[in-house]
């Protein structure tokens, strides 16, 4: 049995396993690293994820879904088909595929993950994150923050060489910051900070708004299929903005083509609000951690949004450093999860590292001051190394009570409404007079990021909270029927995936086309498809090749 590392990322994903030559990376049934966090259905019903699924964004968007991980933990259902699905169900979805797929290519049976997760989710997000593996068919005892994945990464790679780094792991769809001091293969994060709402996917959205402002176009008057090519081909330009000055974006709508050329100094022009989003989380853990820019030994970037250009010279900018980018920015998370799944399976090439991560959040309780006003009484503050376990005492706010309810809050503002409500829990207790001693509270946030609550009154006797929100944490018999829904979902085996993936790409290109183009790839794609239908194995091998190659031409 196998305990594999899994990057869950917003835009790709990725399964690792460490083993006596280190860490091996997972290739999927395509044959390759990443697998696209896409999930949907193909048109007999099935189950797709990955790249075919990706390809049908635009052809079918209502029987495809992505970005996903930016709402686990909250109510957010997605549509999918004739049914809707949560963030986790989706998660679950694939997380399976890349379990199944992790099977077959290492040719043995998965018994457990180490999930990474952004630094900034919150008590939610992780615990959704636990059921979507859960669903899944797979153990998860252990998550590890993304920025510090990266760092062992990075540090392991170069042979953890002792200093202090900040790791910016800017992803498709969010941003996490971390200060990590290395002295003698013991990794200690000092401070997190980081944006769940940021990542590449903001940068596409401004190409895509820019697009349409430039060309006259009014969004609702575009329809569900044309908004995706629009949204597509800017993602296509910035990906193109990161190995080239200038991108020219053209897009047919309606027969009519539309068309933006872009360069970078563009592009920071009219994202500047997203730049400056990463600023903020740069500037709170240099606060946090009393350190300045040169007090650093390097600045390492990760996550796919970092191959940005504009994002390295962005950050050297404000910070002054040149930021690290000889690192794989798509890999290393995933390389670092499974580092640590080699941790914990004591493996004796990593027996001397040690590694401690802290809790992102400040976590309290609200309570009334001397002028009987609501404030936030914190318990556990940000940056407390896990697992940590704070008490504090409260007493009656007035004569003859005989309940106390603490609301449960997250975050740093005194006020607290200003933060995340996690949700409330209640104890009895003997009627008691205004100032006297009532009860405690005592929070143990465990090296997960994932939060017990225990009340204690004074009869001492205690009410006791893994988590508080009930709509996150599902009962046993919800998670049961959900595991039935997802039961019923079938994953297509029989057909080849590299078949499916050519055609699922040809009909999307024909979407994006027009006129003699369009004619010419109809015609191609009924070829390849008779042929996939009737020619022997040599004929087969020969067509995919060259249809592939037919349609790099036309998916310029």
């Amino acid at each position: 049995m196998a305990i594999i590392g899994i990057d869950l990322g917003t835009t790709n994903s990725l399964a690792t396993l460490f083993n006596e030559v280190g860490v091996k990376i997972v290739r999927n049934a395509l044959g390759n690293a990443l697998t696209p966090s896409v999930v949907g259905l193909d048109d007999d019903g099935n189950v797709i994820v990955g790249e075919i699924a990706k390809e049908r964004l635009i052809t079918h968007p209502d029987m495809t879904v992505a970005e996903f991980k930016r709402t686990m933990g909250t109510d957010r259902k997605y549509k999918l088909g004739k049914d809707t699905y949560s963030s986790q169900q989706l998660s679950s979805i694939l997380l399976k595929k890349i379990v199944a797929d992790a099977k077959d290519y290492l040719g043995e049976e998965i018994d457990e993950a180490v999930i990474s997760v952004p630094a900034y989710f919150d008590d939610k997000m992780r615990i959704a994150t636990k059921q979507a593996a859960e669903l899944a068919g797979i153990k998860c005892e252990r998550l590890i923050n993304e920025p510090s994945a990266a760092a062992l990464a990075y540090l392991s790679r170069n042979h953890w060489k002792d200093g202090t780094y900040m790791v910016v792991d800017f992803g498709g769809g969010t941003l996490d910051v971390s200060i990590i001091d290395s002295f003698d293969s013991v990794m200690e994060i000092i401070a997190v900070a980081g944006n769940n709402q940021l990542g590449g996917k903001d940068f596409n959205e401004a190409i895509y708004r820019y697009f349409l402002l430039s060309n006259n176009l009014l969004e609702d008057s575009l329809t569900a299929e044309e908004r995706a090519i629009i949204y597509r081909m800017s993602e296509t330009t910035k990906i193109a903005l990161s190995t080239n000055p200038i991108a020219v974006m053209t897009v047919v709508i309606r027969d009519q083509e539309y068309s933006l050329t872009l360069d970078n100094n563009k592009l920071i022009e009219i994202a500047h609000e997203v730049f400056e989003k990463i600023f903020t989380p740069i500037k709170k853990v240099l606060k946090d951690s009393r350190l300045r820019p040169e007090d650093l030994e390097s600045i390492v970037l990760v996550g796919g949004s970092s191959k940005m250009p504009t994002v390295a010279v962005y950050i050297e900018k404000v910070t002054g450093v040149k930021p690290c980018t000889d690192i794989d920015p798509d890999t290393a998370i995933g390389i670092g999860a499974g580092i640590y799944s080699g941790i914990k399976m004591k493996n004796q090439q990593l027996k001397d590292i040690v590694m401690t991560d802290i809790c992102p959040f400040s976590l309290g309780v609200d309570t009334h001051d001397y002028n009987n006003d609501v404030i936030m009484s914190f318990i556990i503050e940000r940056n407390s190394m896990l697992p940590c376990s704070n008490m504090r005492s409260y007493y009656a706010i007035h004569d003859n009570q005989t309940v106390v309810d603490f609301k449960v809050y997250q975050g740093e503002s005194i006020i607290p409404e200003n933060n995340i409500y996690l949700g409330t829990i209640s104890i009895g207790c003997p009627p008691t007079n205004k100032g006297e001693f009532i009860a405690t509270v005592r929070m143990t946030y465990d090296i997960n990021g994932i939060l017990l609550i225990d009340v204690t009154n004074v009869n001492n006797e205690t009410v006791s909270k893994t988590l508080i929100d009930n709509n996150v944490r599902l009962s046993e018999k919800e998670m049961e029927a959900i595991k039935k829904k997802l039961d019923k979902l079938r994953f297509e085996k029989d057909t080849n995936d590299e078949v499916k993936l050519l055609i699922s790409r040809a009909e999307r290109i024909i979407e994006e086309s027009v006129s003699f183009e369009r004619e010419r790839l109809i015609n191609a794609l009924s070829a390849f498809k008779l042929t996939m239908a009737k020619g022997n194995s040599i004929e087969k091998r020969r067509t995919m090749e060259a249809f592939a190659r037919f349609l790099d031409a036309c998916d310029l």
